[in-house]
């Protein structure tokens, strides 16, 4: 995850440096060809260059900003996911208790809680495509508990088990909490849904290759719509300029165009991804805290006691 613009930079540096050093060589080889062989080399008008450079540019400037629109919609996704959350574990800890004063109560608020929790962590893995992580005792006895069949499809079984949950706790005569409890379980669902289109559509594959081809073609003929830069005539050296105008055009044009590439899969495991890892640790730490404050007072001071 990527938390200053120094980070940023540094990123920067890691995904052009490769372009830098392809482009340097490839600008030294036609440079030395045209020393070579003469001006005859540069035969392509420099306005044919600019056109097609104009339209790579609007054109990469395009698809940056669907990309950017994928991402941002990923971490709203997410940020949705956090805010439903908490607000479904507070909810929880000022329902259950209402409706019954004993044991059973806190009992129950603590599944629903501890439910809430292994679906967040559960969505995490399968955004990173691991449909069946490993368990610890604590979630298989949760899991056995509510009968979530852990050979189907983990999110739709902990979603189920929580409606469930919900249904049992409350009665008739609390038709109004279990209604609002519902609401969110449904946004859960909402949720999901939302996250798996972004992570099983590609961002077309097609429109990528496309672009990389017309990307990697202005640069190669580049050298061609430039043209020989002769400022100071033939023996003053300063030919040599090319160079770094060949190398930093072209890294630009490569470095945007893999940036885009990078933001347009959000829910992957690159740094210029959204930090879901970070986000779904955040809602188990805030979800947890809440299930601590849940407690009856005597068993919170049995177990400072203890």
């Amino acid at each position: 995850m990527i938390k200053s613009e120094t980070q940023g930079f540094i990123e920067l540096i890691k995904i052009a440096s490769i372009y830098l050093v392809f482009t340097s060589l490839y600008a030294c080889s036609v440079l030395y060809l045209e020393e070579r062989y003469g001006d005859a080399l540069y035969s392509v008008p420099g306005q044919i260059g600019s056109v097609f450079g104009l339209a790579v540019a609007f054109f990469l400037g395009f698809r940056m900003n669907s990309a950017y629109d994928r991402w941002w919609e990923a971490r709203k996704i997410f940020g949705e996911l956090t805010n439903n959350t908490r607000s479904f574990v507070g909810k929880c800890g000022i329902y259950v208790p209402s409706i019954d004063s004993k044991r059973d109560a806190t009992v129950a608020c603590k599944q629903l809680v501890d439910l809430a929790i292994a679906y967040v962590r559960q969505l995490k893995s399968e955004m990173h495509e691991v449909q069946h992580p490993e368990l610890d005792e604590h979630t298989k006895k949760l899991f056995g508990d509510n009968r979530v069949d852990v050979q189907n499809k983990l999110t739709n079984e902990i979603l189920l088990a929580l409606a469930v949950k919900v249904e049992q706790t409350f009665q008739s005569s609390n038709a109004i909490e279990k209604y609002d409890l519902m609401q969110h379980v449904g946004r859960f669902f909402d949720i999901q849904g939302k996250a798996e289109r972004i992570n099983n559509t590609p961002f077309l594959h097609i429109y990528g290759a496309f672009t990389r081809i017309i990307v990697i073609s202005y640069v190669i003929l580049m050298p061609f719509f430039i043209g020989d830069i002769d400022p100071g005539g033939e023996d003053s050296m300063l030919e040599l300029l090319a160079i770094p105008i060949l190398v930093l055009i072209s890294t630009a044009f490569l470095t945007i165009n893999r940036l885009a590439n990078l933001l347009g899969e959000p829910l992957s495991e690159h740094r210029t991804s959204v930090a879901i890892d970070v986000i779904c640790q955040t809602i188990v730490q805030d979800s947890e805290q809440f299930k601590v404050k849940f407690q009856p007072k005597s068993e919170s001071a049995a177990n400072e006691v203890g």
